[in-house]
């Protein structure tokens, strides 16, 4: 059996092999978001090839660069002496992004960032924004809910985490049951809530 180890070497993007294949589709959406963070920041990740120049990973990044420059030199992590399958497993690691975040380290990391991340895309959709005058509880009136409008994903991750409700489901009773609530924006009663986080 062949010793495994891997090396570091430089290719011209058009010298890498696309014949492995790859199980991992790309939505036109997202490739257009990955085209943009290649733009703006840069190729920054390393490619992973076997011993034969195939893409084993980051093969959406390869199809970008060389829709625009096939004479890109990449760096790329060649691996020799894996079996298939073991390039397989690889391959799928590499497209696995599984794991919830560590919303305390994620909010210290991109605190200070003026960067758009993209945290929050799916709260930027047409919400009228509303002032909190219209949002405040008022005294006396009896609520069967209170909902707490979140701004950003961010927010709703790190307040279903500090509940201990994250993936939780609420049961609701079946039937045609009006309930009475009240909305508050997440941001004005997380330091009520956590006390000062």
């Amino acid at each position: 059996m062949m010793e495994k180890r891997i090396e570091v070497v430089e290719l011209c993007a058009s010298d890498i092999k696309t014949g492995f294949g790859n199980p991992r589709k790309i939505t036109k959406k997202k490739k257009e978001e990955l085209r943009a963070s290649l733009e703006k920041f840069g190729n920054f990740g390393v490619f992973v090839i076997d011993e034969h120049y195939n893409i084993i990973a980051g093969n959406q990044r390869l199809s970008i660069i060389m829709e625009d420059n096939p004479d890109t030199m990449v760096t790329c992590k060649r691996l020799i002496g894996y079996s298939e399958a073991e390039l397989r497993a690889i391959n799928i690691k590499d497209n696995t992004h599984n794991g919830d975040w560590d919303i305390d380290m994620l909010a210290d990391w991109t605190a200070d960032l003026t960067v758009d991340l993209g945290l929050d895309e799916a709260t930027k959709k047409d919400v009228k924004e509303r002032t909190i005058d219209e949002m405040e509880l008022v005294a006396y009136e009896k609520y069967d809910y209170v909902i707490i409008a979140c701004k950003s994903e961010l927010d709703y991750d790190m307040l279903t985490t500090r509940l201990g409700i994250k993936d939780k489901k609420v049961p609701i009773v079946e039937g045609k049951r009006s309930i009475k609530a009240r909305a508050v924006w997440y941001g004005d009663v997380q330091d009520k809530l956590f006390g000062g986080i």
